[in-house]
């Protein structure tokens, strides 16, 4: 990171940035009692990237706007990773955080945040587009909108929003909890590929 002036901050408040820019909800009791993954102990390099390591399957991050969609963004991207990493490249797209945004709406907040086990039950269960299909927009709106696309269990081609001609549904394997030390993340990136991590914000983290 290098400072820089971003003036499209300019006149907004605090306020704005906890509201808009933000979104994962703190996870509910059940969640933080699931059992850790067991990681195996390996020698980890001095230093790892997995833009490097994986150059071909590690997609761009989407910038979420002024809409508290975090939980799906970040589902969605690991979602998108993994899924290249595990199929070497053969299902290699960015999926659609507009999609988990407007159509997982159980108990969820849309733009005013959201659960990541909700959201990964989602993709597991109904799957997902690519962003190409459905790509995002709230980030402008600032609304989770409308679902705009038919949720099934069993249908494998859905009519794109976009009008996109892929209409091809992914789905993941089910999530797991890493634990938080450091050495096991670390050793989960370099076997598996990116993780999903959430941590408290406070104040000062909007002066970076």
């Amino acid at each position: 990171w290098i400072a820089k002036n971003y003036s499209q901050f300019w006149g907004r408040t605090l306020k704005d940035g906890i509201l808009h820019r933000l979104g994962t909800l703190f996870p509910e009791q059940s969640v933080q009692n699931m059992n850790e993954i067991v990681v195996k102990p390996r020698e980890l390099p001095i230093s790892f990237d997995a833009r490097q390591k994986w150059p071909n399957f590690i997609h761009p991050i989407q910038d979420q706007g002024d809409c508290a969609s975090s939980w799906a963004q970040s589902t969605v991207a690991t979602s998108a990773d993994r899924l290249a990493l595990i199929t070497d490249g053969r299902q290699n797209v960015e999926l659609s955080a507009q999609q988990v945004l407007s159509c997982n709406q159980h108990r969820q907040k849309g733009c005013e945040g959201g659960y990541l086990d909700r959201a990964w039950w989602y993709i597991r269960k109904f799957g997902v587009v690519s962003e190409e299909c459905y790509p995002y927009v709230s980030g402008k709106t600032r609304n989770p909108e409308i679902c705009q696309i038919q949720k099934s269990e069993h249908n494998n081609r859905r009519k794109c929003p976009s009008g996109h001609p892929n209409s091809r549904i992914y789905r993941t394997t089910p999530s797991y909890r890493v634990s938080s030390r450091e050495k096991d993340i670390m050793s989960e990136i370099l076997t598996n590929g990116p993780v999903q991590a959430t941590f408290l914000v406070h104040g000062d983290f909007f002066m970076y």
